[in-house]
């Protein structure tokens, strides 16, 4: 405890002590133009990062990252992209930000796609340095650090520094303390902008410690452009449009990042004519074909569904003839509830059927009679009648003769001439 204590304190000498030139050196970066800027392609080479069903976030953020340099050259000419890395290769974390300090870039990009085991979670995020306020946000940030495990030299390189200690944490905070802000609102830029134009949830922008960030002499950002876990955020990210898309949305943050610094009012794109027109022609074309084959999908459930229908239909009204054939106490004289009319024909399986018993349908001078019950007397037809009538208050008793209707007289008779 001693230790902590002691190296807390060291800790906070230096950032006294350290505070006058960083100051300094983001009042001198202010006075100049935005001109440069470092984009990281997260992980690469033997270091996949966060691994989904299709694709692997080394080869995502690699091509997001080549995607946004293509927009900066084309639209910003006076800005120049440099890259960490440009192939599929390994590129230890501290390297990342100290290529930014040694071109004195003005921007550090990191772009990563964040993963849990939860497929459901979802959404974008961006972090600047600082410490991390909740353990979520401390944990994305050990599981981007945990490369340093793997990396020669890495208790030299990162001057013994230590993921797990709160020491460590306080450490990696101070060197970008002079940067804050600019961070914290190139941030909320490019959250805006996913906000905007992205098909995913808006998780804020954060503040924890990222190696990669280490050091930068310059505002710097970790972006999180959603999760490779989740299926169909990990389909729109790994897509060619999903990551145009994305680009598109950092490169007008970086326009709005740059004319707030350089004090411009320059217009800036809007997303759909950052998007090259076959990329865009190929989108149309993949949608109206998944289009297509919902359709397809929904009118082969529907005919299933009418077939099932159909088949239900048939096997009631066998059961119905059979029924008829076979009338309860042995006679060929029965008695239904008769509840509705209409001159359609509607199917025995019908919703509004699913309350009665013994659903039967006939036709009489073109209109489809519809009746309930079958009883072999009269008396247990009408007690029957009161509880069809909670629903069809006109409900009333018929009677059938070998499977013909008719009059309650002629039933009567009919009974009498049985017995």
């Amino acid at each position: 405890m001693n230790k902590r204590i002691y190296l807390y304190n060291i800790f906070c000498l230096l950032l006294v002590v350290m505070c006058p030139y960083w100051l300094m050196a983001q009042t001198d970066n202010g006075q100049g133009k935005f001109d440069k800027i470092v984009i990281d392609a997260g992980h690469g080479g033997n270091k996949p990062g966060a691994i989904g069903s299709k694709y692997k976030e080394k080869d995502i953020t690699l091509a997001v990252a080549i995607k946004l340099g293509k927009l900066i050259n084309e639209n910003l000419k006076t800005v120049k992209v440099y890259y960490t890395r440009i192939i599929d290769q390994d590129v230890d974390l501290y390297k990342r930000s100290t290529v930014a300090n040694k071109i004195n870039a003005d921007l550090f990009l990191s772009i990563h796609c964040n993963s849990s085991t939860n497929k459901t979670a979802g959404g974008t995020e961006t972090y600047a340095m600082g410490l991390g306020k909740t353990e979520s946000n401390l944990e994305v940030a050990k599981k981007e650090n945990a490369e340093i495990l793997t990396e020669a030299n890495s208790l030299e390189n990162y001057q013994g520094f230590d993921m797990n200690s709160p020491e460590g944490d306080i450490l990696l905070s101070l060197f970008q303390n002079a940067y804050l802000q600019n961070s914290l609102d190139f941030a909320a830029k490019i959250q805006g902008q996913y906000t905007k134009n992205v098909p995913m949830k808006n998780r804020g922008v954060h503040q924890a410690n990222f190696v990669v960030l280490w050091k930068a002499s310059m505002p710097a950002v970790l972006t999180e452009i959603g999760f490779i876990s989740n299926p169909k955020e990990e389909e729109f990210i790994g897509s060619e449009y999903g990551q145009w898309i994305i680009a598109a949305c950092i490169f007008r943050a970086i326009c709005e990042y740059r004319n707030k610094v350089d004090n411009l009012n320059d217009a800036i794109p809007e997303v759909d004519k950052l998007i090259p027109k076959d990329v865009k022609e190929k989108e149309k074309i993949r949608k109206q074909n998944e289009q297509l084959m919902l359709e397809r999908q929904q009118e082969q459930e529907k005919q299933q569904q009418l077939q099932q229908e159909q088949a239900q239909q048939d096997s009631k009204t066998q059961q119905q003839q059979q029924q008829q054939e076979n009338s309860k106490d042995g006679t060929d004289l029965v008695y239904r509830v008769q509840f509705l009319s209409s001159p359609t024909q509607i199917s025995l399986t019908d919703k509004r059927f699913s309350s009665l018993e013994d659903v039967f349908a006939y036709e009489e001078k073109g209109s489809w009679k519809y009746t309930a019950g079958l009883y072999a007397t009269q008396p247990e037809a009408l007690e029957y009648q009161k509880k069809v009538k909670e629903k069809y208050a006109d409900a009333f008793v018929v009677a059938f003769y070998k499977g013909k209707r008719v009059s309650i007289v002629e039933a009567k008779r009919l009974e009498k001439t049985t017995k």
